[in-house]
């Protein structure tokens, strides 16, 4: 009879504005504008490239049902990430920077409403060294200007033989 494969959750790593493991400046994050985290090295040592991914937040004022904002996953191989935003916590210079990103999910808004806490998450792998997240505000209205409500968290989900 065959083994079982079990999902063994790993450290969840969070970026926020402070606090969390890695920095991400989202707190009052403008209208069609664009933030990155601060780069995670995931080390040279084995790993899972298995992760869970959720993105919270909410708004400073009420948004728009069905307005975006659009979730990327920003890797580097130690000398070249995917744009040249650079690798610290960042705007994103220009929309156009996020071409060669990969784009993880989305939070769709699913209510005009201020001062709820909306999420969405997912899966992805990550066979590169480096990571960052990278938040687009897609919508007309700012992210809440409180610190430390908009968090972006990710989860190792290795997979373990038993």
């Amino acid at each position: 009879m065959p083994n079982l494969v079990y999902q063994n959750e790993g450290t969840t790593l969070s970026w926020k504005d402070s606090g969390g493991d890695y920095v991400c400046t989202l707190q009052n994050l403008a209208t069609v504008a664009g933030r990155q985290g601060a780069v995670h090295d995931f080390g040279v040592a084995a790993r899972s490239h298995r992760f869970a991914w959720r993105f919270g937040c909410e708004f400073e004022t009420a948004p728009v049902v069905g307005e975006v904002v659009r979730i990327y996953a920003k890797t580097s191989d130690g000398t070249d990430p995917d744009n040249d935003d650079g690798t610290g916590d960042a705007a994103v210079s220009a929309e156009d920077k996020l071409k060669n990103l990969t784009q993880i999910g989305s939070l769709i808004v699913d209510e005009a409403i201020v001062n709820v806490q909306m999420a969405a998450s997912g899966f992805i792998l990550l066979p590169h060294r480096y990571f960052m997240p990278v938040i687009w505000n897609n919508t007309v209205d700012n992210l809440q200007n409180t610190a430390n409500i908009n968090v972006f968290t990710l989860t190792p989900v290795p997979l373990e033989v038993q």
